[in-house]
């Protein structure tokens, strides 16, 4: 059952919780060039929200699993690797290395088609030195019940009682949207390790309630030689507030991905295999997903691989604390590409499974079939 909590604005399905979020709108420079006391700063930066006040532990995960079918097949890994036009979800730094111009459609239905959650993203330009990407995100569960002023309450206790009944006509109706705009940009020329940046708004509508945020994303990326490469992203920089209509703010914490990629061919047979490994760390409290914790301070590990059988077919699978086996595949046609991701039941074993597809539009093609020069 999906019940609400007033005036906190909490709603719930069983062991899934959608609370409001937060923001301070403030952002530093960022150089060129990160030396390695940057990179200390940045990762202190990590640990400064651990005082702040009311942390909402759900309400960045708009931006946390956006998710194309690609990396929900491969647990949920990414910050390593390129997603086409999607790429600034996972890694803004990845979005200056050349690539083709695309568009990114995805459709993912979670928990029996409770949770609905669609993705947008196209690739902005072609010249220039920066690289320019728009996305946009949605999540929203439909027709939630509100049953306040619906109980046939005879003792006047508030509680639903055995001789007691709720009267459908009297049971109201909401729905519960969150959409999230992000624009990534980097430079096209950079040499070692590469960076980018990423804004992001995000709007929370609770029945009659809106909740408006703006936050900040920096990603690093670098090729290591010998198919290995290494990824971070530090989500929420400089924390993100989201200010609701009630007048309550809540904060986002940033939250800290590293990744390794390693891409090599199988001996003899000659196909390609990506493998991929991530660990995310964050300091808001206990979670169903983590890996290990420590006080406010949790680790969310992820695996995956990818097998290509060739150059149209490529097989995938993958792992997570919260969606212990995921499975897809992936079809590339040369014009477009549709990826395929099927994630098992949670940890908890409360859920359904999720099923989730990815339609990929390079641009280039598509100017070509509609005469578009």
């Amino acid at each position: 059952m999906i019940y609400s909590k007033v005036p906190s604005f909490k709603f719930r399905v069983p062991n899934f919780e959608y609370g409001a979020s937060s923001i301070k709108y403030r952002v530093s420079s960022i150089e060129h060039r990160v030396s390695r006391r940057g990179l200390q700063l940045l990762l202190l930066l990590l640990f400064l929200p651990h005082g702040l006040a009311a942390q909402a532990k759900y309400a960045g995960e708009l931006f946390e699993f956006p998710g194309d079918a690609r990396s929900m097949a491969m647990g949920g890994t990414g910050v390593a690797a390129l997603h086409a036009a999607a790429t600034g979800f996972f890694n803004p730094a990845l979005v200056g290395l050349p690539t083709r111009s695309s568009l990114v459609l995805a459709h993912r239905e979670q928990f029996g088609g409770v949770v609905n959650a669609d993705l947008a993203a196209a690739t902005l330009g072609s010249n220039g030195p920066l690289a320019l990407q728009l996305g946009v995100v949605r999540r929203g569960v439909d027709r939630i019940p509100d049953t306040r002023g619906a109980l046939d309450d005879h003792d006047g206790d508030g509680q639903l009682d055995d001789d007691e009944r709720l009267i459908p006509e009297r049971v109201r109706y909401f729905n519960q949207r969150e959409w999230g705009l992000l624009l990534s940009l980097a430079p096209r020329e950079q040499v070692g390790w590469r960076w980018g940046l990423s804004a992001k708004l995000l709007g929370h509508w609770l029945a009659d309630e809106l909740g408006l945020g703006l936050g900040f994303d920096l990603g690093l990326w670098r090729d290591l030689g010998r198919g290995l490469s290494a990824g971070a992203l530090l989500q929420d920089i400089t924390t993100t507030q989201v200010r609701w209509s009630t007048g309550h703010w809540e904060t986002i914490a940033p939250r800290l991905t590293t990744g390794l990629r390693f891409d090599f061919r199988l001996p003899v047979v000659g196909r390609s295999v990506a493998l991929e490994a991530e660990l995310t760390s964050r300091l808001d409290g206990e979670r169903l997903e983590r890996s290990f914790q420590l006080g406010p301070l949790s680790l969310l590990s992820r695996v995956g691989a990818e097998l290509a059988l060739n150059d149209n077919l490529s097989l995938r699978a993958g792992g997570s604390r919260l969606y212990p086996f995921s499975l897809g595949l992936g079809l590339d046609f040369s014009p477009f590409r549709v990826d395929y991701a099927y994630l098992g039941d949670t940890a908890a074993q409360v859920f359904e499974p999720t099923h989730q597809i990815t339609l990929v539009l390079y641009l280039e093609h598509l100017r070509a079939f509609l005469g578009v020069e």
